[in-house]
């Protein structure tokens, strides 16, 4: 112990004595450490943790797939529920839920709640121990029952300060008395971290019967029954939908062209599908950043090492043990380490907090993120890994060290001392090499998110507000109220100064909300094998079209003569209407419905038809992603169909952003308790769509860029030795008639050299990466050749940068100070 304690004080002694090679060697640790520490804390907290729920690895998701109709992932139908309860023995706990909204308060303070509705066996399946009172039993899934409801606990203390009397007391939501039964516990969560209140849900006869089969608005979800597998789970629902196709013959086929299956997917893998792939390559990307870090600083113990040859030499020569040598080279390098890492981990603690605090909608389970034991524990091991590997090579070099070699060479050069060089100009090509394919994925998500903000969205989000409303029932009781509130708002909002054009709609695009519904054209005759379409359905108010920025190719838009009693009428896009008349024009032409559940392409004497009044340009609804196909989308005027849950949108000739303050006081005008939220510029929608491409582009180019500095340093710090160790031999060149500008050439080309090599090995790894991110990219080939141009190009250009100081230093030695040493 007390030799330990001498190494650490020497060790402290030599790199006081150093500071620019400690300094360096630090923020390079604390750089890699904190990186790594950081995405490796938000992929354990996102990917690796169990949900907090008991027994999560049993949870699964379970959907409806059409994706030969355009709609690979919908959800699940009433109808579907109680026939997997039985014929489905895989299968637990089965459940269907969905997140909705009301509202909660009267005329002093009317707020928006986030509501979770799911049947009573999701109480079970999520295992909730309410903190006071009790959960919705299967009585509560009967028809006619009175309203209850489960607080959440987050909102029972921010609205009732946890008073557990609350319990039997009654609240109004959405207009409606609704007893409150209990009170979830703290640290429950389900899907989605905002809930307010959980409610039951009890279908009726008319719900759960045939004709609402394939309806798909809710979400499933079900616990694996003791020893049962995702795999066996899968082929008893399979079989069950074989069963039911053989019901509904005529049906079946059409199932079959549109690719109809159910699928059964893990529920925590489901959740961060979408974030698996980037999160890995972002890790994959610091892992990258560190291993450049560890060629740097293998470098520089190499370049330290090297200029106290004369002293380990001399120290060896007088007695002292290899062993004892190596022990404090190794000391040296484990307390930079050690120092280093904890900067890191601070860095790391530092960064994930600061993840944790955004406003990250498109990161699931962001709530959760958080450095735990195990984070740290791996954080740590990092840091011990870097710090042997870094000091390996020294302590390798020292090892071998012959003594009369060593101290000859100090003075003119030898194998040995090339051997060194040669180790460090590999390390430095290997430094460009990583450098290289690190910012190949930094390049190749850039031109990916070029590509997709560069697309025609088909709408204008400038100068757009977008707020979200929902009419309750008892205020709003019919179809005719609607209608009533549409008009009265739409008109106070448009006499607003400033303001060009508003309208209702039931969704916006990049919402992440919209229906998908069959639709067919009358006349329309489907080829064998041919799919039904199922395109993205819309309500929407006169004047919303106009406030998006839409552009009409044909026809007109929705307007007052789109009433309750005239004649049912459509816009459709112009994808839609390219599949259904691509060589007729469709204004005038119709649409209709399917409403006979056994034969889905008949039409009956209650069909109804809609007119096709107007064709519009397709608007991009979402980020598109690989492997989903648009088939288009139709909009119904909300004067025929109108809805209690939508978005009011608003067009103002400039930006102004306080226009929603005016447009709330003309709907507290209207309705005093209906609150208007979720107030937001359109082009928010966009950015949280896109964040799931920005923010990992943002990232890695940051570690793109630190891989770049630490490569110029490398090939910097390899020249500046090169031309210190190469005085005598670069001042002979210039004695016999060289000139500075050949010397300046030849380290100049040195570092080139050193690029180019990197840039050599570094192609096959750029390959391998851009085969990686292939499903993250849109409209970007993996070896892009002006993604590999760019980088390389930048490469270059940054490696010369950093190789003309120490070729001007080269050009500048004086011959005859140099032949004097």
């Amino acid at each position: 112990m007390s030799r330990l304690a001498q190494d650490l004080r020497f060790a402290v002694r030599l790199l006081w004595k150093d500071p620019t090679f400690t300094a360096t060697a630090l923020l390079t640790l604390a750089v890699c450490i904190g990186a790594n520490t950081a995405i490796f804390g938000v992929v354990r907290s996102v990917l690796l943790k169990p949900l907090p729920i008991e027994g999560a690895s049993d949870l699964v998701l379970i959907y409806n797939s059409y994706p030969n109709a355009g709609a690979p992932r919908v959800g699940a139908a009433v109808p579907d529920l109680y026939d997997r309860r039985e014929a489905v023995p895989a299968l637990v706990d089965q459940t269907l839920l969905r997140r909705e909204g009301t509202t909660f308060g009267d005329t002093e303070g009317a707020q928006r709640l986030n509501t979770l509705r799911a049947t009573p066996s999701f109480y079970r399946l999520a295992h909730m121990v309410p903190v006071t009172g009790q959960v919705f039993s299967e009585a509560d899934a009967e028809p006619g029952q009175p309203a209850r409801a489960v607080l959440a606990y987050g909102f029972w203390q921010r609205q009732f300060g946890g008073d557990r009397s609350i319990v039997g007391q009654t609240i109004r939501l959405s207009g409606q008395p609704v007893t409150v039964i209990g009170v979830a516990p703290a640290d429950f969560t389900f899907l989605w971290d905002d809930i307010d209140v959980y409610q039951a849900v009890a279908f009726t006869p008319e719900q759960k019967s045939d004709e609402q089969r394939h309806s798909n608005n809710w979400q499933m979800v079900a616990r694996l029954a003791p020893g049962a597998t995702i795999t066996q789970a899968q082929q008893q629902i399979d079989a069950l939908n074989v069963r039911n196709d053989e019901r509904f013959p005529n049906f079946k086929q059409l199932l079959a062209d549109a690719g109809f299956h159910t699928v059964v997917v893990s529920l925590q893998d489901d959740l961060v599908r979408d974030v698996r792939p980037v999160l890995y390559l972002l890790w994959g990307g610091v892992l990258f950043v560190l291993l450049i870090g560890g060629f740097n600083l293998a470098n520089l113990a190499m370049v330290r090492a090297s200029a106290r040859t004369r002293e380990m030499a001399t120290r060896h020569a007088i007695g002292g043990e290899l062993g004892r040598l190596a022990r404090q080279l190794f000391t040296e390098t484990l307390l930079l380490a050690v120092v280093g890492g904890v900067i890191g981990m601070l860095l790391g603690w530092w960064a994930v907090t600061w993840v944790a605090s955004l406003d990250l909608d498109g990161l699931p389970r962001v709530h959760e993120v958080a450095l735990d034991g195990v984070s740290l524990a791996v954080a740590l091991g990092v840091t011990l890994v870097t710090g042997l590997a870094i000091g390996l090579a020294p302590v390798v070099r020292l090892w071998r060290m012959n003594l009369n070699l060593e101290l000859r060479e100090e003075g003119r050069g030898g194998t040995a001392g090339r051997r060194a060089h040669l180790l460090r100009r590999a390390l430095a090509t290997a430094q460009v090499a990583v450098a290289f394919v690190l910012l190949i994925g930094a390049g190749l998500l850039f031109a990916s998110l070029r590509a997709v903000l560069g697309l025609d969205m088909g709408f204008d989000p400038t100068h757009v507000q977008v707020a979200s409303l929902s009419l309750p029932n008892a205020s709003y009781p019919d179809a005719a109220a609607l209608r009533t509130f549409e008009q009265r708002l739409l008109a106070e909002v448009r006499t607003l100064p400033g303001v060009a054009s508003a309208g209702l709609t039931s969704a916006v695009p990049f919402e992440g909300d919209i229906s998908n519904s069959v639709i067919l054209a009358e006349g329309y005759v489907m080829k064998p094998g041919e799919s039904l379409l199922a395109p993205s359905r819309l309500e929407v108010g006169t004047g919303y079209l106009e406030a998006m920025g839409v552009e009409l190719l044909s026809g007109r838009f929705f307007d007052a003569s789109d009433v309750t009693d005239a004649p049912r009428t459509v816009i459709i896009d112009d994808r839609l209407a390219r599949k259904f008349w691509p060589d007729r024009d469709p204004v005038g032409r119709r649409l209709y419905r399917p409403d006979d559940p056994k034969d889905i392409t008949r039409i009956t004497p209650n069909t109804e038809f809609m007119t096709v009044v107007g064709v519009i340009r397709e608007v991009q609804m979402t980020d598109p992603r690989a492997g989903f196909t648009p088939v288009g989308a139709y909009y119904f005027p909300y004067q025929q169909t109108p809805f209690r849950t939508g978005h009011l949108v608003v067009r103002t000739a400039n930006e102004n952003p306080a226009i929603m303050t005016s447009v709330r006081q003309k709907l507290q005008a209207i309705d005093p308790e209906l609150p208007l939220y979720a107030v937001q510029p359109m082009q928010h929608y966009i950015d949280v769509a896109m964040s799931g491409r920005r923010i990992p582009m943002y990232v890695a180019m940051v570690f793109g860029l630190v891989g770049l500095f630490l490569a110029a340093l490398g090939i910097y710090g390899v020249l500046a030795y090169g031309v210190a160790q190469r005085r005598r031999e670069l001042g002979v060149r210039m004695a016999l008639g060289g000139s500075a500008s050949s010397v300046f050439g030849l380290v100049l080309t040195d570092g080139v050299k050193i690029t180019l090599i990197g840039l050599a090995l570094g192609v096959g790894g750029a390959w391998l990466v851009g085969r990686a991110m292939a499903g993250q990219l849109y409209d970007v080939a993996p070896m892009d050749p002006v993604v590999l141009a760019s980088v390389a190009g930048v490469l270059l250009v940054v490696a010369m940068i950093a190789s003309i100081i120490p070729s001007w230093r080269a050009s500048r030695i004086n011959p005859v100070i140099a032949l004097g040493q």
